[in-house]
């Protein structure tokens, strides 16, 4: 056997390893939505999630003007900071008109 074989087959074995690897890693995960997670009272819907690793953001959803506000806690001044914005009726662009800036019609 040549050395470029004794390669291959190291190779070989070593991606079967890490594909076992994945997969019980893959399988240990939980695959249900975390609805606990999320709170809707009247006009507002506000939810946490892991944005960056060690990070989590606070999500609010004012229903009545389409707005998402996004805030994540800055741990070493000790407050919650204003990271984004976004008017949602602009990125779902309802009915294809209003926001648009390529005069209403829908990008493909």
């Amino acid at each position: 056997m040549t050395r470029i074989e004794t390669a291959c087959y190291g190779l070989l074995a070593s991606s079967f390893i890490l594909a076992g690897m994945l997969l019980l890693q893959v399988s240990s995960m939980p695959n249900t939505a975390e609805a606990s997670m999320v709170i809707s009272r009247s006009n507002f819907t506000l939810l946490t999630a892991k944005t960056r690793d060690g990070e989590e953001s606070l999500f609010v959803i004012n229903n009545a003007s389409d707005r998402l506000l996004i805030y994540t806690l800055d741990l070493s001044r000790n407050r919650i900071e204003l990271s984004g914005t976004a008017n949602l009726a602009e990125v779902f662009s309802r009915g294809g008109s209003g926001g648009d800036d390529d005069g209403g019609r829908r990008r493909r």
